[in-house]
């Protein structure tokens, strides 16, 4: 009665001020001793602001909240926070009961957070689970593929079933274990998967007619190798709100539920974006300085050597540039227009890769589309820059190298921001494995060696 009263009054909290206000006052109950007061304070927030909540509460006062809290809620809170959150909170908890609450939180998460352990650890955990099996099994799989991230909780029936008995077989589970079941899967005596129909069908059918007469035979699965992005693209593109995982032998081991595959996409998504500039995937706004800096200057130290070949270009070009200094105010517009110009294209791609929405017959065309793009944007920003740099410095000669300078660059920065990371997937690498990096190092180059050479060329018109 408590739980239903406090989830018709949870409040959301909507700013980091609204977070930190509700930390302090929490935190005033928890000293005064104020124990019913600091439960319905918590208790009375949505799962993800508890999360936040005790994340910033002191060592002193989580360790309060959760001896004070059940099992059965902290079990809600955990699928909001990142796994090393959670062993954190943990830490000085005894081993009971954090077993408690990982039994009784979602298979897949517990899993998780037993193969970031040691193994004699996550045995001593394990062995005191009631029903432990469901979550050994899903450790073996890997996180990046369906196994990983299944539910081996299911609803199913027997295709022998008659619908008056497969009513009453799905009237045996409780009301939590349904809530969110809109249809049902068939299998035969062996577990193979059959069908699938929806519970709509089931209560309007004659009770004596078997399940097999209700079925949908024609059914979207995926193996437990199944890469978790390609699951996350079946159910989006087939508006799944479950997908069936079989093993090699096609027999139902799992599922999965769409609001699994919102945190693979997001993840996946927020994956591709830090791979493009060089940033690790696990880094968070306020992360450990140490850890920021392992993450990112790998690839800050690969950009200054590549932006040395840059500064090699310039150099080769230095008596042209020592004998027309107005050459030089034009280096950053020519290399970073095409920096630019090569990333929109490079983010575009990328995230149509990750999408699955390129195929590889797809890949003259998208080149040549890309050739046209620069071929108008080379004209158009060219012929500006050409006129800016004329009417500046007097120079037709220098108008012209800047711009035909713009256009070769703008061509060479589509080019190579949808080829590069169509010839990176073709050698097996992460297209988005900091992609930005190596466009950028493109452009700077082939466009200062067009904008420095042509100059050179015409270097006694233009002195």
């Amino acid at each position: 009665m408590l739980n239903s009263i406090i989830g018709n009054l949870a409040k959301p909290l909507g700013t980091t001020e609204d977070i930190d206000q509700k930390v302090f006052s929490l935190s005033s109950h928890m000293d005064s001793q104020n124990r019913g007061t600091a439960l319905f304070s918590f208790l009375s927030l949505p799962s993800p602001d508890q999360a936040d909540v005790i994340l910033r509460l002191q060592r002193e006062h989580q360790l309060k909240l959760i001896s004070w809290i059940k099992p059965a809620d902290f079990a809600l809170i955990i699928e909001h926070l990142e796994t090393e959150e959670f062993i954190d909170l943990m830490t000085d908890i005894p081993p009971s009961d954090v077993s408690r609450i990982l039994q009784l939180t979602s298979p897949p998460i517990a899993a998780d957070i037993l193969k970031t352990l040691t193994q004699s650890d996550a045995y001593l955990l394990t062995q005191q689970m009631d029903h432990a099996d469901e979550i050994l099994a899903l450790m073996n799989y890997d996180d990046e593929i369906a196994g990983g991230l299944m539910t081996t909780s299911f609803l199913s029936v027997n295709q022998s079933m008659t619908i008056e008995s497969a009513t009453e077989y799905i009237r045996s589970f409780s009301y939590t274990d349904l809530d969110d079941v809109s249809s049902v899967l068939v299998v035969d005596d062996n577990e193979f998967l059959v069908g699938i129909f929806n519970i709509t069908r089931l209560v309007t059918a004659p009770l004596g007619d078997p399940v097999s007469s209700i079925i949908f035979p024609s059914i979207i699965s995926v193996s437990t190798e199944t890469d978790r992005e390609e699951c996350a693209r079946i159910m989006e593109r087939y508006n799944l709100l479950t997908l069936p995982v079989t093993d090699e032998h096609g027999r139902l081991v799992g599922t999965l539920k769409i609001e699994d595959m919102i945190f693979v996409l997001q993840e996946e998504a927020t994956e591709d974006m830090y791979r493009m500039v060089g940033v690790d995937e696990e880094e968070k706004l306020l992360s450990p300085i140490a850890l920021s800096i392992k993450g990112r200057f790998p690839w800050l130290f690969i950009n200054l050597i590549t932006v040395g070949f840059a500064a090699v270009v310039i150099t080769l070009f230095q008596s042209t540039l020592s004998q027309v200094l107005a050459l030089a105010v034009f280096i950053p517009v020519i290399a970073g227009q095409g920096g630019i110009a090569g990333t929109q294209t490079l983010t575009l791609v990328v995230r149509s890769m990750a999408l699955g929405e390129i195929r590889k017959s797809d890949s003259a065309r998208l080149l040549l589309k890309e050739l046209f793009i620069g071929l108008i944007h080379g004209f158009l920003l060219g012929l500006i820059a050409g006129l800016v740099a004329y009417f500046w410095h007097g120079s037709e000669y220098i108008g012209a190298v800047v711009a035909v300078a713009m256009f070769g660059n703008l061509i060479v920065a589509g080019i190579s921001g949808a080829s590069l990371p169509l010839i990176l997937k073709a050698l097996h690498v992460d297209p988005a494995l900091a992609s930005a990096v190596a466009v950028t190092t493109v452009t700077d180059v082939i466009g200062l060696v067009l904008y420095l050479g042509l100059a050179t060329i015409l270097l006694p018109l233009i002195a």
